[in-house]
């Protein structure tokens, strides 16, 4: 997974950009030489599509996800679906909403 947000860091933002190379610096103080030599390594594409696994207190949860960019505009969106048949309903009794309820989506 810190692979995976190093390369969107790299994939995202301009590491010449000077707040962007002062905020790699910040970070690197905090998240040690772990994170510096992924911020050092050869850059590579960020995955845009997967599955996650999320801990959560109340259900493990595996969220398939798909990354839709938009070039022109440096933005992204990142939707995320249950994974499975159990996932969708461990959401569904988190959540209060009789199983297989529409989904809201939030931004």
């Amino acid at each position: 997974m810190a692979d995976e947000q190093v390369a969107v860091l790299r994939h995202e933002a301009p590491l010449q950009d000077p707040p962007c190379r002062l905020a790699g610096r910040r970070v690197t103080v905090t998240a040690g030489a772990a994170f510096a030599d992924r911020l050092a390594a050869v850059p590579v594409m960020p995955r845009r599509a997967g599955v996650q696994t999320v801990e959560h207190p109340g259900a493990g949860l595996r969220l398939a996800y798909e990354t839709l960019a938009l070039p022109d505009d440096g933005q992204r969106m990142v939707v995320h679906l249950p994974a499975d048949e159990a996932t969708a309903a461990a959401l569904d009794h988190l959540d209060g909403r009789r199983p297989g309820a529409l989904r809201a989506v939030n931004g």
